[in-house]
């Protein structure tokens, strides 16, 4: 306990450093009431034998909303519910995973698979596993469903994703992304084929590298002209490449550029587990409450 507690005395230590020099060094001038903040509800989680069972203090910067990416992977689930496949060998309780601050709601992530090539070549059997799960799941209160099948403008048989969407309950939820740095009639092309109702969560590309987050809002703005505010939601990829196609986490000052280009939208991090500890945390918590005025939450 007393370990614990000054690791956290640490954490504090060093966000108040990293704050202090991003009030130095120009990147905050004062403290301000701004009602255009970024809101920032959600964060997801790729689950993987490292991070399972996800921890963190992401409730600091207002996330409520947890979006695990996958239920079941490559026919193996990541959860202890009985939905009649084989379990990785690290498991989730769902209903314990609920009690943590920042995911008092769940949108659940269906069957995908690591491959997108492999994925998308086998959408409708993907949809049908996603079908058991919500079937097994249906006694956990949830926000919401996501269809971890990404999509972009180079699928050609993107129309097979809004054939799997149709079966599924809603609110449902998937994602999509550009290879372009400025693409051009991301709109049309979207609308070419999602079906009503349908959430889309829109990847910025700054993490790998494709576009500034200006570049990104811009982008952003004109999704939702054509499909409204709620509907498009921006996520922030909270990485940034390194050699050999990896990746590390961005640092709290290329975090805070993202959320200063994305003041007034809802946003959800890609993802916590990976790539926001907890130091990390706290360092663009308290430059939020700097730079907003918003009080800082307590962390459980």
């Amino acid at each position: 306990m007393i370990k614990k507690r000054l690791n956290k005395l640490t954490a504090i230590l060093i966000s108040l450093t990293i704050a202090t020099l991003l009030l130095v060094g120009g990147c905050v001038h004062r403290i301000e009431t701004d009602f255009h903040a970024p809101q920032i509800e959600g964060m997801f989680w790729q689950p993987d034998l490292a991070t399972t069972v996800p921890q963190g203090n992401w409730d600091l910067l207002g996330v409520t909303t947890f979006v695990p990416q996958w239920s079941v992977v490559e026919s193996k689930s990541w959860f202890d519910h009985d939905i009649n496949f084989p379990k990785w060998e690290k498991n989730i309780n769902l209903k314990q995973l609920n009690q943590e601050p920042w995911a008092k709601n769940i949108i659940l992530g269906l069957a995908g698979e690591y491959n997108e090539k492999i994925a998308r070549s086998n959408v409708l059997t993907l949809a049908d596993h996603s079908k058991q799960i919500i079937e097994k799941t249906k006694s956990i209160p949830l926000k919401g469903y996501y269809l971890p099948i990404e999509a972009d403008p180079t699928w050609l048989c993107v129309d097979d994703l809004a054939k799997a969407i149709r079966t599924l309950p809603k609110p449902i939820w998937v994602s999509i992304y550009s290879a372009d740095q400025t693409p051009k009639h991301l709109d049309a092309w979207l609308k070419s084929w999602l079906p009503p109702q349908t959430g889309v969560f829109f990847q910025d590309g700054v993490g790998v590298g494709t576009r500034s987050p200006q570049e990104a809002r811009a982008t952003l703005d004109e999704l939702q002209k054509e499909f409204g505010k709620e509907n498009v939601i921006i996520v922030l990829e909270a990485f940034r490449p390194v050699k050999e196609g990896k990746f590390r986490s961005a640092y709290p000052w290329e975090l805070i550029e993202q959320l200063k280009a994305y003041e007034g939208q809802k946003v959800y991090i890609f993802d916590g587990p990976h790539y926001m500890n907890r130091v990390t945390v706290y360092a663009v918590a308290l430059w939020y409450q700097l730079k907003y005025g918003s009080p800082l939450k307590s962390s459980a």
